[in-house]
């Protein structure tokens, strides 16, 4: 992961241009998904960064969305959910591409009445909850 570190650079700086320059030298030269779940691990310990709504970030995630993304983010917002990868759940929730949605809307429930959880996390959580169970098909 040659491009690890300057990619954390960008991404502390908000500057989505360079991380955006980085993603595209890391899909040129040293693509690998390990950044993915190097990258949900990041998010985890800095929730307060301005990921962009979607972002460099997100796209670069989500191209590679039923090859192990899916199961990274599971992962990830299990083990310690924030703002950003509960909207990235949810967008993950909405792709038809994805089979057993129904683990994924468990996992959001199971946050949204967690009592170690944040109200701020339970509340998101249950936002998007309340949203998958009323457009649910």
């Amino acid at each position: 992961m040659m491009f690890y570190l300057q990619l954390l650079e960008a991404i502390k700086e908000e500057d989505f241009y360079k991380t955006n320059d980085i993603l595209l030298q890391i899909k040129q030269q040293d693509d690998s998904i390990e950044y993915v779940e190097e990258l949900l691990k990041f998010m985890e310990n800095n929730p307060n960064i301005d990921y962009g709504m979607p972002g460099p970030i997100v796209h670069y995630m989500e191209r590679d969305c039923m090859k192990g993304y899916d199961n990274l983010l599971y992962s990830s917002v299990k083990r310690k959910p924030t703002i950003h990868t509960l909207w990235m759940l949810n967008r993950l929730i909405n792709s038809p591409e994805l089979i057993n949605k129904k683990k994924y809307i468990n996992l959001l429930e199971s946050i949204s009445v967690n009592p170690i959880e944040t109200e701020m996390i339970r509340n998101e959580a249950l936002f998007y909850l309340q949203y998958q169970k009323n457009h649910s098909v």
